[in-house]
């Protein structure tokens, strides 16, 4: 049986109570109050929750109907709906009431049928309203309070049906470079642009009689207006949008793109319009100082044409109709090659020869181009591989690297990954970047190059001197080779100022130490001016157009009897033939050809008699040498001596090195493990335990290797946390994903640590010394953990560390619990604050990701804080909330994983919150803490806990006089459940997913109420 609807009766008289009591008391539940101070008090108090209506006298002691009015505007209770009653003659006073915010007034004495029927309209209006308010949430994008994309595309539809005359514009605008706006000023400057931006909407949708407009998602807005055939007035609106956005933010560049779709087929669907008004759009992109763009029929063909090339892309690449074709790369002293450039060309089995000009701009716009430059990567290591197994000279080949491809973390990763698989030089393999895609962001592009550089690639800048780049850039570009366009010479017998131009750049880059090749030479007289002027190295038709492997492979280059060490045009000198190198310096001779003979099937040994030699071949060739095996006594410089000079040396200093000796002596091993040395051997030297501590010096080497690689990609500011010099969010994430797929098998243990009560500290203390907190905190982190481990700041008052290798749970409590103990007295030594600490940990599993290793600690760590300060909690520990203080109690009747982390986040610490799942759960927090308890949020979905609606019939039976306010949980756009909510006279309700302030807003709210 449903319960009764509740009815609060404020009035003074005892027999006007008593008739309103006899006339109602069979259809509600009624609440009394003798005045209006006692009226009030409950409305605040715990039975507001449960009010339905209210019926208020104007005359009264104490307080007045009006002065209770006017305090229920103040708490903003306008949806509660009031009834006034007054004398019959009493119309000043009903005319004030109504002004007042009351909903409506019965007249003295009451006529039983009128009353009834007021009070079941004003209750109904309140339901209408609450459910038209649960209708626009569902509707309206929470941010701005716009249009979502659903309602606005809908509204759409709606309105050119309406009006099938009539001629409309869809238009979809968006901001440039939104992301990295975002990333400059923050998230949450970024939303405060959203906003001025739909602000600005909001005026321009005044001045048309016929408009829809919303937000899509992101910065993308759209809108549709009436078009009355004239588009300067449209024009002028998105420039007037354009100057209004320029001036929000003076030392940045904001500007907008808009696409516009003139309807000519109001048929279509408004996903449609929207298609079109977006492939407009990015015309705009490309044009600077253009803010919007048509779309027309030159582009629907154009279109038309995209969408075949990529339908198709995907089995052409499977049935391996891409092909690679090699461009030769000329000596001008000997006019014989030293080099190819690879260049990818479509063989369609119907259309035959598809020119690069029209699939590859199709590809760099949709993505495909990243998979079509592995293809050709592996294609052409193949290559290399087929020539050097084939006894053939073999001169290195360019490929090129697109600008998606560069900007991918993992490029560095592909590339010697496919080096490694065909076994080739990484000399062999060279690597085009083009100038534009340098230009574009010059401090990521050094990066990636340095960091291609450090495995061993060559770096060459295609079209140099072709875009935006002056002679001023050729001291900060960090690459090996400059590929010049030969748009500075001209075709006829003229000298021109480019043939000065162009010179003078070929003699700074080798001055620089730079070589250069000069593309699309086309005639004798370019080859003999570019000979003069000092050039190596051409490529163009003069020589040879791009042309299939075969017949480069038949023309040129051909078998040799030479050592595949030496490589034609002086490319590659003393190349190994494994990419790894073990050194071995011993004064003798026996020792090294012992120790030859142990690794040659496995590596390259490069051996050397002395330490001076070895200094000499490490200069070249340090990049490729992965192990240093060394003796201690020796002429010169000892291995000792040798192990303290490259301590000192950057270079030199991550190359492992062991220490071989006749010496046993304790004390000298203890000396060459301070100077630097990863293990120690003594002579003679048996096999399998050399070997046995190769192999584990050269694994752990190897793992060092990649995670220092990984350490420099993420050294510069934007990887950096700016206030503790800790790995960002963001390079966290990518590092920690790197781990766990380079080493699978490797057990890993996350922590995230997370300081207690930080908005206290804040607010009591402020926020310098609340800065000075979360430097401690980075500090102690910093210090405390291995090179090895990752350890980042994850925005606010978290961190987090990935430690590999780590799989004892109670040695990472230990190591948690020693954390929070030092910070806690750092800060107090040095701060003069209490701080403490919640750290979660979890440990990887099997085909484990990060993303899933992340979720589990995300639930320890607050598993440790629903225990108290400074603790550490395992994965997996169930421990029971600590709610022995005073705080109000928030209870979660659901099991959305994701539901009491966000409510607790969202409320901080300024109330108790405690999740249930299960009847006897909710009995037991009503026995003990039921005058603390000022929340329920019910979740409405149907889950293995019993329904909802038993839940709430138990809360509101047993909650005895605690009218303990309910918010209901939905989805967004879950009408079902909304109803259902509804139905059950719910105070308030969240959506899911939810919006932190709004969750903030409505539980201050809840809790306000209750107290």
């Amino acid at each position: 049986m449903k319960e009764k609807q509740k009815i609060l009766i404020i009035e003074d008289e005892v027999v006007n109570r008593r008739i309103l009591k006899k006339i109602l008391e069979e259809d509600y539940e009624l609440l009394e109050a003798d005045n209006g101070a006692a009226g009030w008090d409950i409305l605040r108090g715990e039975n507001s929750g449960d009010v339905d209506a209210v019926l208020l006298d104007l005359v009264m002691p104490v307080m007045d109907g009006f002065e209770v009015l006017d305090r229920m505007r103040k708490a903003s209770m306008a949806e509660m709906p009031v009834i006034v009653m007054t004398g019959e003659t009493d119309q000043k006073a009903e005319q004030n009431a109504l002004e007042a915010g009351a909903w409506d007034f019965v007249t003295k004495p009451y006529n039983p049928r009128v009353l009834k029927s007021r009070l079941r309209n004003a209750i109904a209006r309140r339901q209408v309203s609450v459910y038209e308010k649960m209708q626009k949430m569902a509707a309206h994008d929470p941010l701005t309070g716009l249009h979502n994309r659903a309602r606005m595309f809908a509204k759409t539809r709606q309105m050119i049906d309406e009006h099938p005359g009539e001629k409309f514009l869809f238009l979809k605008v968006d901001i440039d470079r939104f992301a990295l706006y975002n990333a400059a000023f923050g998230e949450e400057e970024g939303d405060k642009l959203l906003c001025f931006l739909a602000g600005l909407f909001r005026n321009m949708a005044q001045k048309y009689e016929l408009i829809t407009f919303g937000r899509m998602n992101a910065d993308v807005f759209c809108a549709c207006v009436r078009h009355n055939g004239n588009t300067e007035i449209l024009e002028r609106a998105v420039e007037e949008v354009q100057k209004k956005l320029a001036s929000y933010r003076s030392n940045y560049l904001l500007e907008i793109s808009v696409g516009v779709y003139l309807i000519d087929e109001p048929s279509l669907s408004v996903e449609e319009f929207y298609l079109r008004a977006s492939m407009a759009g990015q015309k705009c992109k490309s044009q600077y100082g253009k803010h919007i763009s048509y779309y027309d029929e030159d582009y629907r063909r154009h279109a038309a044409e995209e969408l075949l090339i990529a339908n198709e892309m995907k089995h052409a690449l499977e049935d391996n109709q891409f092909v690679v074709y090699l461009q030769p790369k000329v000596n001008l002293t000997s006019d014989k090659a030293c080099g190819a450039e690879a260049l990818v060309r479509w063989l369609h089995p119907e259309k035959g020869l598809v020119s690069p000009g029209i699939f590859i701009p199709v590809f760099e716009r949709n993505g495909f181009i990243a998979q079509l430059d592995y293809y050709v990567w592996e294609q052409t290591c193949k290559m290399l591989k087929k020539w050097t197994e084939g006894g053939y000279q073999v001169y290195p080949v360019s490929v090129n690297i697109s600008r998606i491809s560069l900007y991918n973390p993992g490029l560095k990763n592909l590339l010697v990954g496919l080096v490694e698989k065909y076994g080739i030089d990484y000399a062999l393999l060279q690597l085009e970047i083009t100038e534009s895609a340098y230009m574009t962001s010059p401090e990521l592009m050094q990066e990636t190059i340095h960091s291609l550089r450090i495995a061993g690639f060559t770096i060459l800048m295609d079209d140099f001197g072709s875009g935006y780049s002056s002679l001023n850039t050729l001291k900060d570009i960090e690459v090996d080779i400059l590929k010049l366009d030969m748009q500075f010479l001209p075709k006829d017998d003229k000298v021109e100022k480019g043939e000065i131009i162009l010179a003078s750049m070929i003699k700074m880059a080798n001055w620089l130490g730079m070589q250069v090749i000069v593309e699309g030479v086309e005639t004798r007289k370019q080859r003999d001016f570019l000979e003069g002027a000092g050039c190596e190295c051409v490529q163009g038709y003069y020589y040879s157009k791009p042309i299939p492997q075969e017949e480069y492979e038949a023309d040129y280059i051909q078998k040799t009897d030479k050592d595949q060490t030496e490589i034609k045009g002086d490319y590659i000198q003393d190349s190994p033939a494994h990419n790894v190198t073990i050194l071995v310096i011993d004064d003798v001779e026996s020792d090294r050809v012992i120790l030859q003979e142990f690794f040659k099937e496995m590596y390259h040994v490069k051996l050397c008699e002395n330490t001076e030699e070895a200094l000499v071949y490490l200069k070249n060739h340090k990049r490729q040498v992965h192990l240093i095996l060394l003796d201690n006594v020796m002429p010169g410089m000892s291995g000792l001596d040798f192990l303290t000079y490259c301590q000192d040396e950057p270079s030199l200093s991550s190359i492992p090195k062991i220490m071989i000796t006749a010496s046993s002596h304790p004390e000298d091993q203890i000396k060459a493990f301070k100077q630097g040395a990863y293990d120690y051997i003594t002579k003679p030297l048996v096999k399998e335990i050399v070997m046995a501590r190769v192999q584990h010096v050269m694994e752990i080497s190897k793992q060092y290797r990649i995670f220092e690689n990984w350490e420099y990609d993420y050294r510069d500011l934007a990887k950096r946390d700016l206030a503790t010099g800790l790995l960002n969010k963001t390079a966290f994430q990518e590092m920690g994903m790197r781990m766990m797929t380079s080493y699978p098998d490797t057990v890993k243990a996350l922590l995230i640590i997370d300081i207690d009560d930080f908005k206290n500290v804040n607010d009591k203390y402020g926020h310098l010394v609340g800065d000075e907190v979360i430097k401690c905190v980075a500090d102690v982190l910093a210090k405390e953990f291995r090179k090895s481990d990752l350890v980042g700041r994850f925005g606010g008052d978290e961190f987090m560390v990935l430690l590999p290798g780590m799989s004892d749970p109670e040695t990472a409590r230990k190591k948690a619990e020693d954390i929070i103990k030092t910070v806690a007295i750092t800060a107090a030594r040095d701060h003069h604050v209490n701080t403490s600490l919640s750290i979660g940990i979890a440990f990887s599993e099997e085909k484990d990701t990060f993303d899933s290793l992340f979720g589990r600690t995300d639930e320890a760590v607050y598993e440790a804080k629903k225990t108290g300060k400074s603790k550490a909690v395992i994965f997996g520990e169930k421990v029971p909330p600590v709610l022995d203080d005073d705080k109000p109690l928030v209870l979660i009747c659901g099991e959305d994983p994701q539901l009491y982390p966000t409510l607790a986040l969202s409320y901080g610490e300024s109330a108790a919150f405690a999740n249930i799942n299960s009847f006897q759960g909710l009995r037991n927090m009503f026995d003990k803490y039921v005058k603390r308890i000022c929340a329920v949020c019910l979740d409405m979905q149907k889950t293995v806990m019993p329904d909802s609606d038993e839940f709430y019939q138990y809360i509101v039976n047993h909650g005895g006089g605690t009218h303990i306010p309910i918010l209901a949980v939905c989805k967004e756009g879950d009408m079902q459940h909304l109803k259902a909510a509804l139905e059950l006279n719910i105070q308030d309700v969240l959506t899911l997913p939810p919006h932190m302030d709004t969750i903030q807003r409505r539980l201050s709210r809840a809790i306000i109420s209750k107290n």
